[in-house]
């Protein structure tokens, strides 16, 4: 009988413990979502605000690539076509390494958008030198 009484006693004992780590577990649980669901907030906010830094710079590269196209087109000036073309180009590495720094948390969405404008650059100067090599007008 005696040995019955300290079965149970074990038995309630171990199934009280299962109960508290249950417990316990739920809500580490809730509390980690809610962390979580805190951090995506927080991305989310910087993304936002990363963005809106992002855009106004990424509208004045498209400019820059229409002025330098405006630039290639009008082969009579060249000589200071090439000196606005070199600060144009100077101003947007400046601008671009302002980006840089500001955008460190999306540095692959922008790797891309990155390569494409120095692509352009570097196919807008290779027009202009093949153009001025051939001596056309």
């Amino acid at each position: 009988m005696q040995s019955d009484h300290f079965v149970t006693a074990i038995l309630t004992t171990g199934f009280i413990l299962v109960v508290i780590t249950f417990l316990t577990s739920i809500f580490f649980l809730i509390y980690s979502f809610i962390q979580i669901k805190k951090a995506a907030n927080a991305i989310t906010a910087f993304l936002a605000a990363t963005e809106l830094k992002i855009n106004p710079v990424l509208k004045e590269a498209e400019e820059t690539l229409k002025s330098i196209r405006t630039v290639s087109d009008d082969i009579g000036s060249v000589t200071s076509s090439l000196k606005c073309i070199s600060g144009t180009i100077s101003e947007l590495a400046f601008k671009i390494k302002t980006l840089g720094l500001l955008t460190d948390g999306i540095h692959n969405q922008l790797s891309v958008r990155v390569s494409a404008l120095k692509a352009g650059i570097k196919a807008a100067t290779g027009v202009l030198f093949n153009q001025e090599k051939k001596g056309e007008p």
